[in-house]
């Protein structure tokens, strides 16, 4: 007898790979919803690129992929569906809303729902990538009860950095780096200096091809 992978009997369904199909249908729903989430964010042209391009674009990619999902689970013999743990769905969802909050500020309430008057509000002000980034990644990282704590926070500052190279420089989306001013003065000053001193070795360089 045919077993699966996991050494378990495969499915007698038309579905080979129910793990397969769950996972799919899974990123299938985060790509509509970060699709209905960044509706209204202006989409931009190529020359001009809109705080909705990243956003659509991701999502519509993860949304694919679980779509590639279902139909290998209908072609291709896979795992059966294991037990679901709380551990992994927590600690990213938590990241992405540890992140939400801090990139920008927010204002938690609690209560105020069904009727019921609010019992508090607190005010979390902004942070910017600075600060939600490496944040984020570690608490993501948690997922994984094996994660190394100085291994990750190296991770999330080397990705922070990375991130704010490319969307904040490169392709000058309007996503706040340090709006509290964490950083010091001095490296604010030396890397204006570096990135006016990068400009004029690119122009001189560019001035040698172009006559």
């Amino acid at each position: 007898m045919q077993t699966a992978s996991n050494g378990r009997p495969p499915s007698a369904g038309p579905i080979k790979s129910p793990l397969d199909f769950g996972g799919g249908v899974f990123l299938v729903g985060i790509g509509l919803i970060g699709l209905l989430g960044g509706y209204d964010l202006p989409f931009g042209t190529l020359s001009g690129i809109g705080s909705g391009l990243l956003p659509r674009v991701v999502s519509i990619l993860v949304a694919v992929f679980g779509l590639l999902l279902i139909l290998q689970s209908f072609l291709a013999g896979g795992d059966q569906l294991e037990r679901w743990h709380l551990r992994g769905p927590v600690f990213v969802l938590g990241a992405v809303l540890i992140f939400a909050m801090l990139i920008r500020g927010s204002t938690l309430t609690l209560g105020g729902f069904a009727g019921l008057p609010a019992l508090a509000s607190i005010k979390v002000p902004p942070m910017g990538m600075l600060v939600a980034g490496p944040l984020s990644v570690i608490f993501a990282a948690f997922a994984d009860k094996d994660t190394r704590l100085v291994e990750i926070t190296i991770f999330g500052i080397v990705m922070t950095l990375l991130c704010g190279i490319l969307f904040k420089e490169l392709l000058g989306l309007p996503i706040p780096f340090d709006p509290a001013g964490l950083v010091p003065d001095f490296v604010n000053h030396g890397y204006a200096a570096t990135k006016t001193a990068m400009g004029h070795v690119f122009a001189a360089i560019k001035s040698l091809f172009v006559r």
